[in-house]
């Protein structure tokens, strides 16, 4: 027997359980009501009977939209609604709310992560896996669905952080193998920084090994002022935030590198080219290029400027630069 075509009142929907919603936010449904008045409702929610109410299994944006439209009526607002059998299961009803939207749209992955935590209830990651076909629409490898469950033991701060972005898949798993208080600290600073992924792993990798040479815990890296006043600086961007944050960790991790860095700079100034010619060592401590520009007006000037530099090929601080 399938599920039960019916018209409801909302009032009668609690609202404010969600143990089923999968989408980790709430979208603007004010297109989605505008829909609703032009075309109707095409897809009616689905809805459980509980306790002498209904609660939401899949259609939460739906049932928003609906209310939208239709405030003057109050509580006689009636919604056409898939009412579950009475008998129906709490497995059963969260495969409904999985596949309901699996088959609509691809998944993120921090609604993926959601939906393996909520079935690891009933099932293990193997069996996951061999039904992820039909519950998710797509077919997830047992390695990946325990990555996912790995995750999952993340707080849930770490999952607002993944639907942001602010916190990659690998970062995600990479933290994960850390104690409560270090997981806590690295949520913390990403939070409020905006990274790559590659720049997340680096931040990761230098506060640990850091932490470790020094013999202190990750806690008590983070409370060191110049890390708060970079991470607390309501003035500068996400992004500014990260580089600031990735230059002071590179130079308390490798300070013998940057010392060498300074000194090379410091050379640089003592290479006369002309006032036209400009050496800038690398822009960051990612890169090793160097660049060399000038500027000239005429051909006389450019001339003039090819020829000092021919003669600074024996300048005994530029070679100490390259042959460094």
């Amino acid at each position: 027997m399938s599920d039960c075509l019916c018209e409801i009142n909302i009032s009668d929907i609690d609202l404010t359980d969600e143990r089923y919603k999968i989408s980790f936010s709430d979208r603007d449904i004010r297109f989605l009501a505008r829909s609703f008045k032009e075309t109707g409702l095409i897809y009616p929610p689905i809805v459980r009977p509980l306790n002498n109410t209904f609660i939401i299994i899949s259609g939460f944006n739906r049932i928003r939209a609906h209310i939208h439209n239709n405030q003057v009526h109050n509580n006689e607002t009636k919604i056409l609604v898939y009412k579950t059998k009475p008998d129906t299961t709490d497995y059963q009803c969260l495969l409904k709310s999985i596949s309901s939207l699996a088959f609509q749209r691809q998944l993120t992955i921090a609604e993926l992560i959601i939906c393996t935590r909520r079935l690891y209830q009933f099932l293990d990651k193997q069996q996951i896996a061999e039904k992820s076909p039909a519950i998710f629409n797509t077919e997830l490898a047992e390695g990946f669905v325990g990555d996912l469950l790995t995750i999952g033991g993340l707080p849930d701060s770490a999952l607002e952080l993944i639907h942001t972005g602010n916190l990659s898949f690998k970062s995600a798993k990479r933290i994960s193998a850390f104690e409560k208080d270090t997981i806590k600290v690295f949520l913390d600073i990403f939070s409020k920084i905006h990274a790559s992924q590659s720049k997340q792993l680096e931040i990761i990798l230098y506060i640990m090994e850091i932490t470790a040479r020094d013999i202190i815990k990750p806690k008590a890296l983070l409370k060191n002022q110049e890390i708060q006043d970079i991470l607390y600086d309501e003035k500068k961007e996400p992004g500014l935030k990260t580089e600031d944050l990735r230059a002071y960790l590179f130079e308390h991790r490798f300070p013998t590198v940057l010392k060498y860095r300074q000194m090379i700079r410091e050379k640089i100034t003592f290479i006369k080219f002309g006032n036209r010619i400009k050496i800038s060592p690398p822009e960051n401590f990612d890169s090793q290029t160097y660049s060399i520009s000038f500027t000239a007006k005429n051909y006389k000037e450019f001339f003039e400027n090819v020829q000092n530099l021919n003669a600074g090929l024996e300048n005994k601080e530029l070679k100490e630069i390259f042959n460094s």
